[in-house]
């Protein structure tokens, strides 16, 4: 997402400017586009909000676009305590309380969509509706080949981290998708707001795990882009960006 200013509506008719070229707001940078009702983008493991650039001129129409930096990721530091999934939700609540957010539409892209999931769960005001792509509930999620090659990678770069000290925020990146996300079927059935779960039909998340997720969250529902792998954002963007849009519409359309 292009790192341009922009008003970004607010819960309670409030309005925010996010400056050129975005600006901490408590612990994470955020980046606002656009105007209208307001879209939170959480992106994925070692990526910054730009995974979203190629989403923008199908998400952008009529909306406020709020892209955030994880903490550890793009321009967020990396702030104190550990880096967990449930850290990063508490993090992200509390850039939405900061910006007057409340009930706002959140969407997640892997370990940003889990990220999404658990700020559901622990902040359930936080979120009006969420869409989740490619994401789990726990690592037993992955498929094997992937969990495999996550291990190895984690393991190598955690062993370089202990003499190379600029390695060591990448090895705790890693370390999310080993250990983390930490939610069960019962945590996301008090999800009570409208979700749409998207998974590529070759993601790295097995079929029978998003199944189970979707079933487990009470109004959700699941899309499977034909043909695609995880990366939806960059391999299939406008794909993603109208079935994202088309659900958000529906739902402006009922309210």
């Amino acid at each position: 997402m292009g790192d341009e200013g922009g008003p970004a509506g607010a819960g309670g008719g409030a309005r925010l400017r996010v400056p050129a070229p975005g600006r901490l707001v408590g612990p994470l940078w955020v980046v606002t586009r656009g105007s209208g009702p307001p879209l939170v983008l959480l992106h994925g493991n070692g990526e910054d909000h730009h995974v979203f650039d190629r989403m923008v001129p199908t998400l952008g129409a009529g909306r406020t676009l709020v892209g955030v930096d994880s903490r550890g990721h793009g321009r967020s530091p990396r702030g104190d305590g550990p880096l967990r999934i449930a850290t990063m939700a508490d993090d992200v609540a509390l850039v939405l309380e900061r910006l007057g957010l409340v009930g706002v539409d959140v969407l997640g892209f892997s370990d940003g969509g889990n990220v999404a999931l658990e700020l559901a769960v622990r902040h359930p005001a936080a979120v009006g509706r969420l869409v989740v792509v490619g994401a789990n509930l726990d690592p037993s999620g992955l498929t094997a080949p992937t969990s495999a090659a996550v291990r190895r990678e984690h393991a190598v770069v955690a062993a370089l981290a202990r003499v190379v000290p600029a390695l060591r925020v990448r090895a705790e990146r890693l370390s999310l998708m080993t250990r983390d996300p930490c939610l069960t079927r019962d945590d996301v059935a008090r999800i009570a707001v409208s979700s749409l779960v998207v998974v590529g039909e070759r993601d790295v998340v097995r079929p029978e795990h998003t199944r189970a997720l979707v079933d487990a969250v009470p109004h959700a529902r699941l899309v499977v882009v034909a043909g695609a792998g995880h990366m939806l954002p960059r391999d299939a963007p406008y794909r993603l960006g109208a079935v994202v849009a088309s659900f958000l519409a529906a739902g402006d359309a009922e309210g």
